[in-house]
């Protein structure tokens, strides 16, 4: 019988970070990493925090906030607060990461005017 660390590991990849399920397929650049791996936008936790952040920016200028969840395998090694992280042509900032079993949690703001 499989420990349950590998029936989890198992159960992600054939679910969770399938791109016929809920993954969608970008390419991520980090810290010196490129490469094209399976990300899970999560936009019920990111209306959750663009609630609770709503009044903490200036008039005028709108911050773009999205969560997503990425493998920690996919990128090697766990990214921190501040870098700077690419999906595809869009740049954000990295404002907040939580790490769960074998997943990146990771709060990203991006600024447009």
């Amino acid at each position: 019988m499989r420990n349950f660390k590998e029936m989890l590991d198992k159960d992600l990849d054939r679910t969770f970070y399938n791109a016929e399920e809920f993954a969608e397929v970008h390419r991520i650049r980090i810290d010196g990493i490129d490469r094209n791996i399976p990300v899970v936008f999560d936009s019920e936790d990111a209306e959750a925090r663009r609630q609770m952040l709503s009044g903490d920016h200036a008039q005028g200028i709108y911050q773009k906030l999205i969560v997503i969840r990425i493998r920690l395998s996919d990128l090697e090694k766990e990214p921190r607060q501040g870098m700077r992280m690419w999906i595809d042509k869009e740049l954000y900032k990295i404002s907040e990461v939580t790490t769960e079993y074998n997943e990146l949690i990771i709060e990203l703001v991006g600024e447009d005017e």
